[in-house]
């Protein structure tokens, strides 16, 4: 069962710019941009420890994908494509010292206004 952990802190049509989505490494960015009083202010929200990750546009996105994650990231469960990558883990992974159990990723998804729509396995997330 599909479940919410996070939501946008005001109605995703209300974002002045973004999201922008990077990836250094095993972290991933999403970042996007509010309007404040004092002018646009970035948030951002951090993926850690991440295994994969996809982009959706909209031409491509399916209602279901919007229905279950607009303007919010859920966590996926079942999915498919987080058992395939596990077991690709567990696979290149054995007898050597792991940077994460397979067992702590999670496929997590959050779409905007006309897409794009954001996957990604990892361990975690914060907003800072």
């Amino acid at each position: 069962m599909n479940q919410v952990l996070w939501k946008l802190p005001v109605p995703a049509t209300s974002l002045t710019r973004g999201p922008y989505f990077s990836a250094d490494g095993r972290q991933c960015e999403l970042a996007y941009y509010l309007e404040t009083e004092d002018g646009d202010r970035k948030e951002t929200v951090l993926f850690e420890g991440v295994e994969a990750y996809k982009c959706t546009y909209y031409t491509s996105l399916s209602v279901e994908m919007i229905r279950v994650a607009y303007a919010k990231i859920v966590r996926i469960d079942p999915s498919p494509w987080l058992l395939e990558v596990r077991r690709r883990f567990l696979e290149n992974t054995q007898g050597m010292r792991k940077v994460a159990n397979s067992e702590e990723l999670q496929h997590l998804m959050i779409c905007f206004d006309d897409g794009p729509c954001y996957e990604v396995i990892c361990v975690a997330f914060r907003t800072p």
